[in-house]
């Protein structure tokens, strides 16, 4: 075996030299170059315009489509925030009127203690109904209204002497930012 010889250097392979190419020369005769016209020209232009108004047209639409969406996304939004507090307001109206049978028969009785109970009962149904208007809950007026079918549900009728006045409610109404939530029971009065 040979030893290599760590001083020697290394012969580097010979490049070849490429020989520079040369373009291919065909028998065909060169084509001309075109040398476009004014009508050609005109006609290019007319067709660059027409596609920027085209494409200009419909950013514009796209842009008022987006305007839509984002009208109708920010219109569901807020009614469906209304609608949520409406219904949270419906599930209370049961609570509200047991408390106002309990201040009702509390305030019957000649017991003192059931009167200072209903005077707890009134302010709790106070602060619950002051709260409820801050999302704008009011009751619906009607006793001795004008009979309104958008308001009112008419459950029994009396003769009396202003036909279509409300004579007496059995169940309160109310409403929500103008929105009624629960129609008043009442009794109307007709002609005789």
């Amino acid at each position: 075996m040979k030893k290599k010889d760590k001083n020697k250097p290394v012969a580097e392979p010979e490049l070849q030299e490429a020989e520079p190419l040369e373009p291919e020369v065909s028998d065909a005769p060169a084509e001309e170059e075109h040398v476009a016209t004014a009508e050609e020209w005109q006609a290019a232009l007319e067709l660059a315009v027409k596609q920027r108004d085209e494409f200009k047209d419909s950013l514009l639409r796209a842009q008022a489509d987006f305007q839509n969406f984002k009208r109708r996304n920010q219109t569901a939004r807020s009614d469906g925030y209304d609608d949520g507090v409406r219904e949270a307001i419906a599930a209370m109206l049961p609570a509200i009127d047991n408390l106002e049978r309990a201040i009702d028969a509390a305030e019957k009785t000649e017991d003192e203690a059931a009167k200072a109970l209903a005077d707890g009962v009134k302010m709790t149904l106070n602060t619950l109904m002051e709260s409820l208007k801050r999302f704008g809950f009011e009751e619906v007026p009607a006793l001795g209204e004008e009979f309104d079918p958008e308001k009112h549900n008419a459950v029994m009728r009396e003769a009396g002497e202003e036909p279509g006045k409300v004579l007496e409610v059995f169940q309160k109404g109310y409403k929500v930012k103008d929105k009624i939530i629960r129609y008043a029971m009442v009794k109307v009065a007709v002609e005789e």
